[in-house]
């Protein structure tokens, strides 16, 4: 099964991964809206840092929802139809990638097996392997 990957040192802090992701779910550029999160900044001593949060395909918000609103077959799916927006899956993503919006969940769901935030990485930070 592909998973999305990140590399640290190959990241420049450009965020066009959660530019795109916005965009392409959300109709527009958004990044608090977007569902991959790679956030950096510079510690005290000027060091670039890095805070990723995507999808690794772990499965344990599937096997916590309550409703069986989230389905996992080599992604991961919210039936919005059936979702009560309750957060169980928030709470136990170890990632923190899951979010609540608008009552209910939203979770990568890697573009159908062709995650645009891999095509517009610059530098090959994130792939799909």
């Amino acid at each position: 099964m592909k998973r999305l990957r990140f590399s640290k040192k190959k990241c420049i802090g450009c965020q066009l991964c959660g530019q795109i992701c916005s965009a392409t779910h959300e109709g527009a550029f958004v990044p608090s809206k977007a569902r991959v999160y790679i956030e950096t900044y510079y510690d005290k001593g000027g060091v670039l840092k890095y805070q990723d949060s995507y999808c690794t395909l772990c499965g344990i918000c599937f096997k916590n929802c309550p409703t069986g609103a989230i389905s996992m077959d080599g992604k991961i799916l919210v039936d919005h139809e059936v979702c009560i927006g309750c957060g169980t899956c928030a709470e136990k993503c170890p990632k923190k990638v899951v979010r609540l919006r608008d009552g209910k969940s939203y979770i990568c769901d890697t573009c159908d097996g062709d995650p645009m935030c891999v095509k517009v990485c610059p530098q090959n930070a994130l792939t799909f392997e």
